[in-house]
């Protein structure tokens, strides 16, 4: 379990960093929204690179803080009957949902995104607006936030199973112990 545990706190405390540095690009979206609006309603100079930079910067925030939302459980979720059921049941439930719906789709899609930000950076592919930027590096942002969700995955499913051996033991814990614990 040591060796599960030490997984879980590498990826956990990666995607932490990582998801709170990624969180700033939030802050470079909102320069450009200012930017915009001064140019624009202030001294009747609309930008054409504001509108691209805003939509490319807004992309690369979400493929990026993805692994982090999902880490600190940001993503919407009803949880009237599940927070109901015994624990051992939730953690199983987890692990069949992403297994079934997130690890499919995420060990997919990742090696599709490497591809994708590849063929973009080797042809100088450009984007098709009038400042006319490159969309390599908001490719490679889908890449890294794709990778970095699925490196998030293995976490969240050993901790999932790591749930599931606590709870058993727990079970399996001689009465006095079990009352000791729960003080």
């Amino acid at each position: 379990m040591k060796l599960v545990n030490g997984i879980i706190k590498v990826i956990d405390t990666v995607n932490d960093y990582l998801g709170r540095i990624f969180s700033v690009l939030s802050l470079g979206i909102l320069a450009v929204i200012v930017c915009e609006v001064v140019m624009r309603r202030f001294l009747n100079r609309p930008q054409v690179w504001t509108q691209p930079l805003m939509v490319m910067l807004f992309a690369m925030y979400i493929a990026l803080i993805c692994a982090y939302g999902f880490q600190k459980k940001a993503f919407v979720a009803v949880d009237v009957l599940f927070a109901r059921l015994p624990p051992m049941v939730q953690y199983i439930l987890h692990i069949v949902t992403y297994l079934f719906y997130l690890v499919p789709f995420a060990f997919w899609i990742t090696p599709k995104t490497w591809n994708f930000f590849l063929k973009s950076f080797l042809s100088g592919e450009k984007n098709y607006s009038v400042w006319q930027e490159p969309t390599w590096p908001m490719k490679l942002c889908y890449f890294v936030g794709m990778f970095l969700l699925c490196v998030q995955t293995v976490s969240e499913l050993l901790k999932q199973v790591r749930g599931i051996v606590e709870t058993g033991r727990a079970r399996k814990a001689p009465p006095a112990e079990r009352e000791e614990a729960a003080e």
